[in-house]
Order: structure tokens, then sequence, then C-alpha cells
């Protein structure tokens, strides 16, 4: 046996010992997608699947087809959220969905911040801290998304507009509440495009996370904020990022919303 063949065999213990032993989020964003007959079909492939006890499954369908989860994964260990909320419990905000109505469904995360939110919709940080307020007011965790696009990362430091996403984000909570926000770094340019960042840009950039927030709101905070990837996630390479420093799961997106493959990342995650 060469040394080559050493290291494969070392690599592939350390590997393996991550993946059974490390608890990851595996968040899975539809996006607008999905007929309600989809839904229920997606519905019962996953509901008495064994995703294990280790990691935090998620689901965000579109709000109307909130009952179907509710229903459906009564007693599955998959938990589910909405994609967004208005930042007011009830009044007359035509269209919008409260957080009251979220809760009223079961829901325990909210996406917040979301890069198609921000620019689709003119979302700014301001906002997002609204959103987050009032969702840990209402027990419900939200999901502060971040990103930079490619101009941004191109021509600007694109690092401190990621930092002054967080700090205008979290602004109205306490330290103490922080800890209780999950953050989800997606690069937008890596949103739908079929690139990915590689492992060593993702570990890059989410220890530089970890990093500053330990800086700015102490260790004790700092280092329990679970830091999620978002960019093109799939089961090719899920295996990889998970390896990277302070990566706390995923956010993903169109590899979600078929169910054998979320079932697969599932399970690459929980080192099968």
């Amino acid at each position: 046996m060469n040394k080559l063949d050493i290291e494969e065999i070392v690599r592939k213990e350390i590997v393996d010992t991550v993946l059974k032993t490390q608890e990851f989020i595996v968040a899975g964003n539809w996006k607008m997608n999905k007929t309600k007959q989809e839904v229920q079909s997606f519905l019962n492939d996953i509901k008495d699947y064994d995703f294990g006890s280790k990691n935090t499954v998620i689901v965000t369908p579109p709000s109307p087809y909130l009952y179907l989860f509710e229903e459906a994964l009564r007693y599955s260990t998959v938990l589910y959220g909405a994609q967004n909320v208005f930042p007011k419990e009830s009044g007359a905000y035509t269209g919008e969905v409260s957080v009251d109505m979220a809760k009223d469904f079961g829901c325990k995360y909210v996406l917040v911040g979301h890069s198609e939110r921000r620019s689709l919709f003119g979302e700014c940080n301001e906002f997002a801290s609204k959103k987050i307020r009032i969702l840990l007011q209402n027990n419900i965790t939200p999901i502060l998304c971040i990103g930079e696009n490619l101009d941004q990362r191109k021509y600007e430091n694109y690092k401190q507009f990621l930092v002054t996403q967080i700090v205008e984000g979290l602004s109205r909570i306490e330290e103490k509440e922080i800890s209780k926000v999950v953050i989800a770094y997606e690069p937008i340019w890596a949103i739908g495009t079929g690139e990915t960042a590689s492992p060593e840009q993702v570990e890059n950039l989410h220890m530089f996370l970890r990093n500053f927030l330990v800086e700015r709101y102490g260790e004790n905070i700092g280092k329990d904020v679970p830091l999620l990837y978002g960019g093109s996630v799939k089961p090719s390479n899920v295996k990889e990022l998970a390896l990277a420093q302070s990566v706390s799961g995923f956010l993903i997106g169109g590899a979600s919303l078929d169910a054998q493959t979320f079932i697969e990342i599932n399970d690459i995650l929980n080192g099968k």
C-alpha cells in the first residue's frame, strides 16, 4: 500500500466521521413551484421516511400549501416553514401572510431577506430586521438570507456588504436573541445558474462570517449562530461542501423540489 492509498483511507475515515457525527440543518426552499397534486406526491414520499435524528430537516413551500404540510407531517420529524411573512400580526395588508397565519399552520421557520425578495420586491435590511423582531417574539426561527451578486463581488468590498446585511438585519433584537437566528449565505451569482462556489471559497467566506460574529457578539453567542450555505447545492457536491469549516447546513433550492433528490442529500449528510 503506497502513500496515496493510505492518505485516501485516512481521508475517507475523516469524511465518514464528520458526516455521521456533525449535526446539519437541511432546508429546502421551493420558491414559487409545484401544484397541489405535486405537493401531495412529495409529502407522500417523505412523510414516513426515516431522516434520522441528527439533522434538522426543513421545507419551505409556497404558503397556500402549508395546510397540506400540517396534515401530512403531523408525526414526522420533518419541519416546515414559510418563505415570507409581513411584519405585522394582522391588518390591512392585502396579499400578505401574517406571523399569526404562519403560526396557525405550525411553521417553525421563516425565510427572511432572500435575494429574490430584495431584488424583485425591493426589501431592505431594515425591513428584514422588522420581520426578525416579530418572528422571535412569536417563537419562530428566522433564516436570514445574505449574499452578493457578481458585480458586488467583483467591484466592491463584498465582505463588508455581507456584514452590513447581518448587522442591520439583527439591529432590532437583543444580543442574547442572536443565537436564535439562522444565517444563510447565498452567493447570488450561484443561485439557479449551475455555478457553485468551490469548497475552498465556501470555507473562506464562512470562516470570515464566523469570526465576525464572534468578534462582534462574543464567543458564547457568535459560535452558536448556524451558518448555512446555499447556491446550487445538489447530491454531487454536498459532501465536499459539508466538510468546509463553519458550514452548519444548507439552504437548497431546485434540488429540494424532487423528493428522492432531497432524501439523497439528507442521506449523504447522515453518512449513508
